[in-house]
């Protein structure tokens, strides 16, 4: 992916940019605890994760760098209380390593708050290509000392290593819409006791919001002083493609406290920009034939998604490697699509021009008049390499442009084999 090329088009002030993805340069987690010495002072982890695909790699001597640069900032209301900026250095041996989307590079910062509320900003800048990316989350941190019983933040991890019974070392692993968490996955959390009770009996639930499916675990545990920590181990494997939420309650002496996290498992040969199978299915419509789309429509879960490997595989321009170029590309489409055409609650994808752009690309020149005179405003799109035009009019004037002769997406797709 970090060797495709920006294409940019101007649409009266408004600009297409196709190339590079749509979703985030890294995948992040902020995980909120009570500080390593005292209870009442919080600690801020936070945990980034960024794919060797979306970094630019240059060569150097017989190997090939990345570097890129992290901040983040601390903001309580307008005030900045804490803040850090590092540089980090991915080194490889071979050129195919450059394009991994499987391999990852994981940074860590950690800072030490009082309670309160605060705002996070965190912004990565890669050196060699220049592209930033930067978000914004707001997180709250707790005073543990002042409840009977309470918990840490979950966070997922990849590896956990005990020693005598105690965690020693985790590996972190960070899971959004855009990336699932693998196998073995685990769940890490603490629980803090002020009042030195001498069990809990901790319950936790599984569920999907798509599959529904449920997994429940009951468990008595002992506790340690005023801190106790504990890992629950993710049946990732065995669950399908979903947005998950765990659930997890502590009680002790009849005082309750309830930790939830959401976390995704992702089936493979989805493209990064896709959150769900069904919704990279649909877009499909707009590409595949009658009976390949026929096909994909009456599949079940298990089916659609060998048809929709099947589909990508036929279309691959570089069969064998990790990457799929023509699949990437036409879901980087839709991504611009539904950013630039997305009127009155319709995605752009469904958009008239959305559709156009999908199939055909970006046009060679766009005529345009937001304020003709006794009309309604109207976009004239040209493609020079089919000889075609195609006239789009604002009908109730609020951007909505829709076909002034309609076209159907079996013509478009005929229009595009003769690209």
């Amino acid at each position: 992916m970090n060797k495709l090329l920006f294409v940019t088009l101007i649409l009266g002030g408004c600009a297409l940019v196709l190339g590079q993805s749509q979703y985030p340069l890294f995948h992040h987690d902020i995980v909120t605890y009570a500080s390593k010495e005292q209870l009442d002072l919080g600690r801020i982890d936070i945990f980034a994760e960024l794919v060797y695909d979306d970094l630019q790699f240059i060569k150097v001597g017989d190997q090939f760098e990345a570097e890129y640069e992290m901040s983040a900032v601390i903001m309580e209301g307008r005030d900045q209380i804490d803040g850090k900026i590092w540089q980090e250095t991915v080194r490889v041996q071979s050129y195919e390593k450059t394009n991994s989307q499987s391999d990852i590079h994981l940074t860590h910062a950690s800072f030490t708050v009082d309670p309160g509320k605060y705002v996070v900003v965190l912004r990565v800048e890669d050196v060699h290509s220049e592209r930033t990316f930067s978000i914004e989350e707001k997180i709250r941190v707790d005073n543990y000392a002042q409840p009977p019983i309470s918990g840490s933040e979950i966070f997922f991890a990849r590896r956990v290593d005990y020693e005598n019974e105690i965690v020693k070392n985790i590996v972190p692993e960070v899971t959004n819409p855009y990336k699932g968490l693998g196998s073995p996955a685990y769940a890490y959390f603490e629980v803090y006791n002020p009042n030195l009770a001498d069990s809990a009996q901790i319950s936790y639930t599984i569920s999907g919001t798509r599959t529904k499916e449920i997994l429940r675990e009951d468990m008595k545990v002992s506790l340690a002083k005023e801190r106790s920590s504990f890992t629950i181990t993710l049946p990732t494997d065995s669950l399908s493609h979903d947005t998950y939420n765990l659930a997890i309650e502590i009680i002790v002496n009849g005082q309750k406290a309830i930790l939830e996290k959401t976390f995704y498992i992702r089936w493979s040969g989805l493209p990064q920009t896709a959150e769900d199978l069904d919704a990279a299915v649909s877009k499909l419509q707009l590409l595949a034939t009658s009976k390949e789309w026929k096909r994909m429509k009456k599949a079940s879960d298990e089916e659609k998604l060998k048809a929709f490997q099947e589909f990508w595989k036929k279309r691959d321009p570089s069969p064998g490697s990790e990457q799929n170029e023509a699949r990437d590309a036409f879901y980087a489409k839709v991504g611009v699509a539904n950013q630039n055409f997305t009127v009155m609650g319709r995605e752009g994808w469904r958009s008239d021009r959305g559709i156009v752009f999908i199939i055909l690309g970006p046009p060679d020149e766009v005529i345009r008049n937001d304020y003709p005179q006794g009309s309604k405003p109207y976009q004239i799109w040209q493609y020079y390499g089919i000889n075609r035009q195609f006239e789009f009019y604002d009908r109730d004037g609020f951007g909505d442009y829709q076909f002034i002769y309609p076209v159907s997406i079996g013509e478009l797709q005929r229009y595009a084999r003769q690209l």
